[in-house]
């Protein structure tokens, strides 16, 4: 199967265990949960079941349509591989976040905040070892006005920023060692790391290209 269609397969499983799963779902589902864990937020079992594939599929579509109407989308092609394990990547989460909160409705015993805490830090480790590879483009990657005006910008952040993803997926991770109550802090600052560096690396790269003078 084509790389781009691989997506597709996530979307279809979560329908299909949405339709297994139905008839012994309850009438309200725990659709949120706090940074405690415990649920503070419920859906009817329709859209709890359906709500997420639906979405799902939707985003296919928008994975599959936004490079066709965006500026630089002959760029798209040069990272062709990477762009649909990326999107590949972002609809096997959905997909298991759906599973697990609807597992959770059917009695499962699943610890939410620590499949949070590894599931969002193992996301970060990989989309960190895929990112150098992404080329300039207004969809995805570290998307500053400083990368976007400057292609050797762009391409040294996103090599940093590869980086430090993968340290900030990391320190997420190192959460699960830790009580229930302090993990969303320690994985804000492992997000933090991931994500401000490679912002303010940006900017201090393209300051000093501008004040590079041209020869």
């Amino acid at each position: 199967m084509n790389k781009r269609w691989l997506g597709l397969i996530f979307v279809a499983a979560s329908l299909i265990f949405s339709l297994a799963v139905y008839n012994d779902l309850p009438e309200r589902v725990a659709t949120h949960f706090g940074v405690n864990g415990q649920p503070d937020g419920w859906s009817s079992r329709g859209f709890a079941a359906f709500g997420i594939p639906l979405a799902g599929l939707l985003m296919f579509g928008l994975f599959h349509g936004l490079p066709r109407i965006l500026p630089r989308r002959q760029n798209f092609e040069r990272f062709e591989d990477t762009y649909w394990a990326i999107t590949t990547l972002v609809l096997a989460f959905v997909f298991a976040m759906h599973v697990v909160v609807l597992g959770m409705a059917l009695g499962w015993p699943v610890d939410m905040p620590t499949f949070v805490v590894l599931g969002v830090g193992s996301m970060f480790v990989i989309l960190g070892n895929l990112m150098p590879r992404v080329k300039q483009n207004w969809l995805l990657g570290i998307r500053t006005p400083w990368t976007l005006e400057s292609e050797s910008v762009w391409r040294e952040t996103h090599r940093i920023g590869g980086r430090t993803m993968v340290l900030g997926g990391l320190i997420t991770m190192m959460g699960v060692f830790f009580p229930t109550e302090v993990q969303p802090w320690i994985a804000m600052v492992g997000l933090g790391v991931g994500a401000f560096i490679p912002l303010v690396y940006s900017y201090i790269l393209w300051r000093r290209e501008q004040r590079t003078p041209v020869r």
